[in-house]
């Protein structure tokens, strides 16, 4: 789960402070340096918080290794578009993953359920989803991810294995939760944006441009716009006979804690 990246960067931009200092000690190019290596580190930093992909802090699996797709998706369980999802899915006889808010499935139990009982995997995505959860202290980060896997445990009896950070969002402190937790952070190949997309086509449009072998893709079982499209992209995979699994099979590892 660890990565070293960070440790990395940040080692070397302390040895290039050194460095710069022996080398330009009492001239205006040391200034110049220390200013460099700032703007550098800091935009690694910034970009290793908000990319999830870059496995800055934590190894994220954001690609599967066959050449099917997957469809997960977020911020659920939504009590009116979560079902019309499922019917869409079932209809076609599709199983998605489903990264679940814990205080929404507190909402929703009954329909966490039928999610399981219909052979989608429900995974966690924190329990509040909180808009500050990246400066949460370790043990908040803790109790909040740990909130959410006992609120699914509670209602379909099972623990799951996969997390996606809120907003994809993570920090050094996500290693060590999630280590502790022995939950596998999962990222994604496509992120459709279909919280910012309006009319269903150009969301198609966005999707189908990104897809390639192993995608995995983000979707939010919270939006009309993905409802709408959801029925378009499947048609498309299928005429392009891109075969849609599950995560669990498209990255071979299991989704429950066994008992």
């Amino acid at each position: 789960m660890k990565t070293l990246k960070h440790k990395l960067i940040s080692l070397l931009a302390i040895l290039l402070l050194i460095l710069s200092y022996f080398l330009f000690k009492e001239t205006i190019y040391f200034g110049l340096c220390i200013v460099f290596i700032v703007i550098v580190y800091s935009v690694i930093l910034i970009s290793g918080v908000r990319q999830i992909k870059l496995n800055y802090f934590v190894n994220s699996i954001n690609k599967g290794s066959t050449e099917a797709i997957t469809l997960t998706f977020d911020d659920g369980p939504d009590a009116e578009l979560t079902p019309k999802i499922l019917e869409a899915l079932n209809a076609e006889k599709i199983k998605a993953t489903f990264f679940v808010i814990g205080k929404k499935v507190e909402q929703h139990p009954e329909l966490l359920k039928e999610m399981d009982q219909q052979g989608h995997t429900i995974a966690n995505h924190s329990y509040s989803h909180s808009n500050t959860i990246a400066f949460f202290s370790r043990q908040k980060l803790l109790d909040d991810i740990s909130d959410c896997s006992a609120a699914i445990e509670k209602v379909i009896h099972k623990k799951p294995l996969f997390f996606r950070p809120p907003y994809g969002v993570t920090n050094p402190r996500y290693p060590t939760v999630l280590s502790k937790l022995k939950l596998q952070s999962i990222g994604w190949t496509v992120r459709s944006f279909d919280m910012q997309f309006k009319e269903s086509r150009k969301l198609l449009k966005r999707i189908t441009g990104l897809l390639n072998k192993g995608s995995i893709v983000l979707l939010h079982d919270t939006q009309q716009v993905t409802l709408e499209t959801l029925p378009l992209l499947i048609e498309y995979c299928r005429n392009k006979k891109i075969k849609i699994v599950s995560l669990p099979e498209l990255i071979n590892i299991e989704p429950y804690e066994k008992v």
